[in-house]
């Protein structure tokens, strides 16, 4: 069964059966409609609206794109593709949370199905997809022994001592 660690950056190189998945940015979908955005580089509605249709289609076909409120978002200055992308998250944080879910949900059904361990960076608050989809977490630290397939070694104090163990053995 494969398992997820969170992660503040993802590892330069992967091993096999190791894949990274970033909290959603939706940065796809901006690039995709670059060629609709406006010359002065300011946030416009009908653009904000054609990317966050994009992102409807992908990830969630029942979100309406009509009802989020784009009003206090028109005319937001932004200069590179990423700045425009923050302020999607925000427009989506606020109007439609969900998404993220169905982002990350579609994230994991299309991950390769040889897949063992999945670097998430994000945050803890945003794992519940991860749970459902039937990944369990681990700590950095465990991942050599889960990716070697060594069992932990167990440190620690033994409930009984062997002396202890014996005489009630004798009894």
């Amino acid at each position: 069964m494969a398992k997820f660690v969170i992660v503040k950056q993802a590892p330069a190189v992967l091993e096999r059966g190791e894949v990274v998945i970033n909290q959603p940015n939706f940065l796809e979908q901006v690039v995709a409609n670059v060629k609709k955005a406006p010359k002065h580089r300011q946030t416009a509605v009908n653009h904000l609206r054609e990317v966050l249709m994009s992102i409807a289609e992908k990830y969630d076909q029942e979100m309406d794109v009509l009802k989020i409120n784009l009003s206090n978002y028109r005319g937001l200055p932004f200069n590179t593709n990423e700045d425009l992308s923050d302020i999607l998250v925000r427009i989506l944080k606020t109007g439609y949370p969900k998404i993220f879910d169905k982002c990350l949900e579609h994230q994991l059904k299309n991950r390769p199905m040889s897949t063992k361990l999945v670097y998430y960076v994000g945050e803890l608050n945003t794992t519940k997809p991860f749970y459902d989809a039937g990944l369990d977490m681990i700590e950095e630290k465990d991942i050599a022994d889960y990716m070697s397939g060594k069992p932990k070694k167990i440190v620690g104090k033994p409930a009984i001592s062997n002396k202890e163990a014996a005489e009630s053995g004798n009894e």
